[in-house]
């Protein structure tokens, strides 16, 4: 019986690690961003800490691929009982730091979503806590079975595995997620990822004949008092998408909904002082040649109009500068610059600064069919 229990509560902790590291190292950037959203928090909420914390911001994306990794390399020396009982005492210091950082958030409401599962499972913070205490819990009964006298010390499994796992995340980060599972992949349609998915449905709280009755009807009763009212589908009928906007100061043109016109070629930098800013020499290339195609080009950027302004002097860039929220630009596409196409506000195409296209691959991006 116990033996059952060990093999069990190992592929699930072996399982659950992998999956959570593989999905991660497929967007090391999406854990960058969460990371640097929790040292953000702390620097405010320990000021006494504050530098502490600010240290590790300009570190976040190697730790989002060292960490990611780990959580494979734990799966991988669980499952062939690499020095197993240093393994699982790794596993609970790993838990506990985790666990940690999904308490605050649940407690103190400061990041809602934890990233765990990166943006392929989106985990209330509380769902992320008691996943982290269960896991927690099997790693520290599986202390207690002869699974700690399975061990053997050959590190070749482990080695490789976390060499493969450190390529996978620097591989994602240069060129793009392999699995874009962003509502602005590929394929999806921005205008109507926008809107609800469903109509709200709500239920209704009355007081009827003195004792508080729930209905999912407005009550036909002319006597009965209305208490208050709660929607049943507020997450699953929220839009995709709640923040895409597009605007250039002082000007009354909506950008939004020109950007959904015609074939569009976007230049998305987010900061110009974090981009390989040297692609725009290529880019400055394909955007004149996109011109000639009748694809309209655009530069999107968070940064400041001097900021933006320069680049553009110093690489030729002459096509419009417009504005977009930094954090919308980076769940656009993982990349600075980056190159997103659009065509009656499908996205047809997405390029990173390592691996630009040529025109006929965005001409033929823009031709192809749903």
């Amino acid at each position: 019986m116990m033996r059952q229990y060990s093999k069990i509560a190992t592929f699930l902790l072996v399982f659950i690690f992998l999956f959570s590291g593989l999905i991660k190292l497929n967007d090391p950037i999406g854990t960058q961003l969460k990371l640097e959203e929790y040292f953000d928090v702390f620097s405010q909420d320990f000021p006494a800490m504050e530098g502490f914390w600010k240290f590790w911001i300009p570190y976040a994306l190697p730790l989002s691929i060292l960490l990611s990794s780990l959580e494979v390399v734990l799966g991988i020396a669980l499952w062939t009982n690499y020095r197993t009982q240093q393994v699982l005492w790794t596993f609970l210091g790993l838990l506990t730091f985790f666990g940690f950082l999904t308490f605050y958030s649940a407690y103190f409401n400061k990041v809602t979503d934890c990233g765990c599962f990166g943006e392929t499972i989106k985990l209330t913070p509380w769902t992320s806590f008691f996943k982290d205490v269960f896991l927690f819990l099997l790693a520290l009964s599986l202390l207690f079975t002869d699974k700690i006298k399975e061990f053997n010390t050959r590190m070749l499994p482990v080695g490789i595995s976390a060499l493969l796992s450190i390529l996978l995340g620097v591989y994602t980060y240069f060129y793009l997620p392999i699995h874009d599972g962003l509502p602005y992949a590929v394929g999806e349609n921005i205008p109507q990822n926008m809107k609800s998915r469903e109509a709200l449905r709500f239920s209704y709280v009355y007081k009827i004949q003195g004792k508080e009755v729930t209905l999912t009807e407005m009550p036909t009763d002319s006597q009965a008092v209305f208490v208050s009212m709660q929607a049943l589908n507020e997450k699953e009928a929220r839009p995709l998408i709640t923040d895409y906007r597009i605007w250039v100061d002082n000007d009354t043109t909506d950008y939004t909904a020109e950007s959904f016109k015609g074939k569009k070629l976007l230049v998305i930098i987010p900061n110009v002082h974090h981009s390989h800013l040297e692609a725009l020499k290529d880019i400055s290339q394909l955007a004149h040649e996109a011109n000639k195609k009748g694809i309209i080009v655009w530069l999107l950027s968070a940064s400041s109009d001097d900021e933006v302004n320069a680049i553009r002097h110093e690489y030729q860039l002459n096509f419009p500068a417009l504005s977009a929220d930094s954090k919308v630009l980076k769940t656009m596409i993982r990349s600075s610059p980056g190159l997103w196409v659009l065509n009656q506000g499908t996205v047809r195409g997405k390029w990173s600064a390592y691996h630009l296209p040529s025109i006929d691959e965005i001409d033929q991006s823009l031709l192809t069919l749903d």
